[in-house]
Formats: C-alpha cells, sequence, structure tokens
C-alpha cells in the first residue's frame, strides 16, 4: 500500500513521553503512513521504546552528532515516503482522526500547502486541562477563525494564531528544505509559519482541537535556558533585516527586545554574568527598557547580592511581555 502520509518524531534525549507520542501515530485512522522518529541526541533507550512497537510502519533515526530540531526534520522530510508530513513533538499527542480529516481536505484543495488544527492543552499525566484549552484559544486569537483557508494570514501570524508543529500538515510538494537554517535552533515552528506567510502559500484552518500540547517542567517554554529566546532573537532578527513584513517593524523590533531581556536574563540566573552583560548593555542604549537598566546593575554586582536580589523579585522581574 502506498504511503499517504509521514509523521516525523523528533526525539532528543527525553524518554518519558516518546512513546505515548508513537502510540498516539500509530493509532491514526489513516492507515497508509508511516512513521520516523528522528532522535537528535543518539540515545540507546529512545531506540529501546521504538523497537518495542514491533511495527513495521516505524523507523527510527540518530544523529551521530546534534544537528538541530529544524535539520533533523529536514533529513527526515528528504527520506520521506508520504505526500503529506506532520511533525509530532515526543512530548505531544494527535487525535486518532487528525490525519485522515486533515489529509482528507487537502486531497480534496490541491493547491493548499498547510493546514492546521486548535489544540488541547493537557498536563503530565495526559489529563486535558478545559479551562486552560479554552484560554489558550482566546488568547492566540484563534477562537475567532472560522474554518477555511486564512483571510489575514500576516495579522493571524503575528497574533500567534498560526500553530505549526504538532497540530500542522504540511504538502510536502511544497515543503522549501533550503530554509532549514539551523540557526532557528528551537522555534522552528515560528520560523516555518513565517516561511510560508511570507512566501503567500494558502493556509487552512480546521477550528476542533485534534492535537494535545503537553505542559510539564522538562518542555522547552518551561527550561529557564536561553535556547528559546535565543531562537526568537535570531528568527525576529532575519524578518527586520530581510524586511519580509516591513508594515510589522515596529512590533518586530519589540519581540526582538523582549527576546533579547529574556536571553540576557537566562544567563543572569545561570551565573553567566559577562554574557548577560553583553546582552543588556545595547538593550538598555536601544531601548531604554527599566528591566534591562536593572538587569545591567545586577551584572555588575556580587553573585551572592544580585542572587539575593533575583530570588526576592523574581516573579516580577522575570515577567514576560508579548
Amino acid at each position: 500500500m502506498e504511503v499517504l502520509a509521514t509523521i516525523i518524531i523528533p526525539a532528543f534525549r527525553r524518554t518519558r513521553y516518546v512513546g505515548d507520542a508513537i502510540r498516539s501515530a500509530l493509532a491514526q485512522t489513516l492507515k497508509n503512513i508511516e512513521i520516523i522518529v528522528v532522535d537528535d541526541s543518539d540515545s540507546e533507550d529512545i531506540k529501546n521504546i521504538c523497537d518495542s512497537f514491533e511495527d513495521a510502519r516505524l523507523t527510527y533515526r540518530s544523529n551521530k552528532i546534534r544537528l538541530g530540531v529544524l535539520v533533523s526534520c529536514n533529513n527526515a522530510v528528504s527520506e520521506s515516503n508520504g505526500q503529506y508530513i506532520t511533525v509530532l513533538n515526543d512530548d505531544d499527542l494527535i487525535a486518532p482522526e487528525f490525519l485522515e480529516r486533515s489529509v482528507n481536505i487537502m486531497e480534496n484543495k490541491p493547491h493548499l500547502a498547510l493546514i492546521f488544527c486548535d489544540h488541547w492543552i493537557i498536563d503530565e499525566h495526559g489529563i486535558i486541562q478545559n479551562y486552560l484549552s479554552d484560554s489558550n484559544t482566546t488568547y492566540w486569537h484563534r477562537n475567532s477563525l472560522m474554518e477555511g483557508e486564512l483571510k489575514n494570514p500576516v495579522e493571524d501570524l503575528f497574533n500567534g494564531s498560526i500553530s505549526v508543529g504538532s497540530t500542522s500538515v504540511f504538502r510536502k510538494s511544497l515543503i522549501d528544505t533550503s530554509m532549514a537554517y539551523k540557526d532557528v535552533g528551537v522555534c522552528a515552528d515560528l520560523w516555518m509559519a513565517c516561511v510560508y506567510v511570507h512566501s503567500q502559500l494558502p493556509i487552512y484552518y480546521i477550528p476542533d482541537r485534534l492535537a494535545s500540547y503537553r505542559v510539564h517542567g522538562d518542555s522547552e517554554t518551561n527550561g529557564g535556558t536561553p535556547r528559546l529566546p535565543d531562537s526568537e532573537r535570531y528568527i525576529y532578527g532575519f524578518l527586520l533585516h530581510e524586511q519580509w513584513f516591513p508594515d510589522k517593524n515596529e512590533l518586530i523590533n519589540k519581540r526582538i527586545a523582549n527576546a533579547t531581556f529574556r536571553s540576557a536574563k537566562a544567563r543572569l540566573v545561570s551565573g553567566n554574568k559577562k554574557e548577560a552583560r553583553k546582552l543588556f548593555a545595547p538593550c538598555v542604549k536601544k531601548y531604554r527598557s527599566l528591566r534591562c537598566v536593572i538587569g545591567f546593575i545586577l551584572c555588575m554586582l556580587p553573585h551572592s547580592l544580585s542572587t539575593r536580589f533575583i530570588s526576592l523579585k523574581r516573579k516580577n522581574f522575570y515577567s514576560n511581555i508579548r
């Protein structure tokens, strides 16, 4: 049977949830699929989990050197046999009908490049959080999106409405693998949304929640490392330099400032004051931000004093604004 869709599961070190992600992939009502787990940590434990399923549709691939999520997925796309591609994070889930519904729409609308849906928020045990799910949909303005092709994709992009990742399906023939820049880092989903909107490729939205995003302590958004804001800094800096969305330059500058502050903050908290100071300084000069001024001063204090201040003021001082 010809493979119609490919599910790519990028994995890195974590083993707690990857089995659940694989099970949700294997449970798809669309049966002519293949699943490629691409392990960027070359983990024997992740390999053993994959081997335990004993399903011919599941393939394990490992990187001997770390390549990053975007390059790893790009390599998997090149290897894939499906006409449609979805990337399922190793800690997320997709509903059994996710692929069948998405692929049917794309088969009937051959001009579509990307389709995405809304999603549930689940906790570390996989329990649906109804209030958080509703709040998340509203926060990202998806509650005002109707099913169908996006009418204002640039606005939807900068509202954060376009969810690319475990909630989306790509038409493989329209994937531009030349845009898989390693410096994009962990925000591959944001980057791909930017690429598709800039390229004016048709995007379709399904308002049903056909995927589940897991909130847990080991997720990238809760990790406290600079990888997430560093990735955002690169992406928004690229958009500004290349003038992809000139009407959004003011907003892009604000997001660069926010990401730069968070990058510096993460380094300050980890004790890397030299690198934090290098990031806080241009923030102070360019954006005149009070919290950047405070951060820069903290970099000049003895570690014991700055640590004490951070522990007292952490909640307010480190609030993220978008």
